[in-house]
């Protein structure tokens, strides 16, 4: 199996953070054939499979290819998250089911500890440690809303860390609302609902669920969240999610469960104050082994001012700076790594500019890029420059939508989380983006 440990080593650098953890990190290698050249691979569900036939089969393929000099047949199989056997999609033999009831996948530095609080995030950090405190007693649900990038998730993650801690035998649950909504497709898809609720309600004593908003318009996941959630309040087990905006405000979400998210208490995370950003970015440092001067981290946290996320990308990039020309940090550098934020000769660029720049980078079309097709050469696109639109002009979350073919504003909300991730895993886009900006300053 050391073939399959040698390409998920490089799946992990090549592949975004979000998809590897997701979508590569859940494959277990069942059997190597080098005579028959044939890999098995094991996935979740069926449509895990599927997705990755659509999506990565061949940056898998590539990859093994690179290690053997050799084309590989992949084939996948599926241990059957939701019952005691499972069958792979191209064939009709049954295979074992791996053990289920493994502890959640928890990113270890989303704990309390590491978590900066201040004025705008206190209520919210206050709220999420009272509920790791006394799970299903208080402030059940809390439901914590805010902008993109402001440790809304992070606190997900350390209400899980610290009640685990608190009990090891809690049975704490985290989940995406994108991975709920694939798992309620494969339970029905195999007909195994049983198994489903039996895992979302009678196995779980602490549920998280990040980025409820998503499951918004979509009939059936409102039906099972509903009486999911039903079963799980009055079995006193407790449920916690974020949003992007107050329960009153998601579009499409059924009066019914709208009224569920609202039983408990509601905490908002607004941006981080000034103090809170300089406080962010020298916690950020001593735990790099950086030295940041304050005056440098004062300049960053006056231009970089929307979420946290910025704030530590930003501080990033003036730190690989510092590596690369051998220098310390100092407000100097600062300037110069970041003109494209601080210097007062940046023009004012058009949305449209933005667009243009990205799919001459690319070699899209700008048709493609606002258009239906959802493949990854234009989607990765699409998604940067979005991005760009959000970060270089005052156009709304709404206005960009709008422009990339009427999309809404939560398809926007994700891009910016999945370029803010892709540009923190891969040097190439990182590199692209950079230079995107450095002709749109020309």
């Amino acid at each position: 199996m050391d073939l399959w440990k040698k390409t998920l080593d490089v799946l992990e650098g090549s592949v975004e953070p979000y998809d590897f953890k997701n979508w590569i990190l859940p494959i277990q290698c069942d059997t190597i054939d080098p005579d028959e050249r044939e890999i098995v691979l094991s996935v979740p569900d069926a449509s895990h499979g599927e997705w990755l036939e659509e999506n990565f089969i061949g940056e898998i393929k590539d990859t093994l290819r690179s290690f053997t000099e050799h084309d590989y047949r992949v084939r996948f199989t599926y241990y059957g998250a939701y019952g005691d056997e499972a069958r792979g999609p191209d064939s009709h033999e049954t295979i074992a089911p791996v053990p289920q009831g493994a502890p959640p996948e928890l990113i270890h530095r989303y704990r309390f500890e590491e978590f900066v609080d201040g004025p705008t995030n206190q209520f919210a950090m206050t709220a999420a440690r009272a509920v790791a405190d006394h799970p299903g007693t208080r402030y059940n649900p809390l439901f914590i809303f805010g902008g993109v990038g402001l440790g809304k998730t992070h606190l997900l993650h350390a209400i899980g860390h610290a009640v685990v801690e608190r009990n090891p035998a809690a049975r704490v649950f985290y989940v995406t609302s994108e991975t709920y909504v694939n798992d309620l497709i494969a339970a029905i898809r195999t007909d195994r609902m049983h198994a489903f609720r039996k895992r979302y309600r009678d196995d779980c004593d602490v549920l998280l669920v990040d980025d409820i908003q998503f499951i918004a318009g979509k009939d059936r996941s409102q039906e099972e969240f509903f009486h999911m959630f039903n079963t799980l309040h009055s079995a006193h087990k407790q449920i916690v999610m974020t949003c992007d905006q107050l329960p009153q405000s998601i579009p499409d979400m059924e009066d019914r469960l709208r009224s569920r998210l609202q039983w408990g208490l509601i905490a908002d995370i607004k941006p981080p104050g000034f103090e809170t950003r300089v406080a962010i970015l020298k916690k950020k440092a001593d735990a790099d082994g950086m030295a940041l001067p304050d005056d440098a981290a004062m300049l960053i946290a006056r231009h970089v001012t929307r979420n946290v996320r910025e704030l530590e990308g930003a501080l990033m990039r003036v730190e690989a700076n510092a590596r690369m020309m051998h220098r310390d940090i100092d407000t100097h550098l600062v300037e110069q790594t970041l003109s494209d934020i601080i210097g007062d000769g940046l023009r004012r660029v058009q949305p449209e500019q933005i667009v243009k720049a990205v799919c001459a980078e690319y070699k899209v079309q700008i048709g493609e890029i606002k258009g239906p097709r959802r493949h990854r050469n234009i989607t990765v696109p699409r998604q940067i420059a979005m991005y760009l639109v959000r970060e270089l002009t005052d156009e709304s979350l709404p206005q960009i939508g709008a422009l990339f073919g009427g999309r809404d504003h939560s398809t926007v909300i994700n891009a910016l989380k999945r370029v803010e991730a892709l540009r923190d895993a891969s040097p190439d886009v990182r590199s692209r983006i950079e230079k995107i900006r450095r002709q749109l300053r020309e």
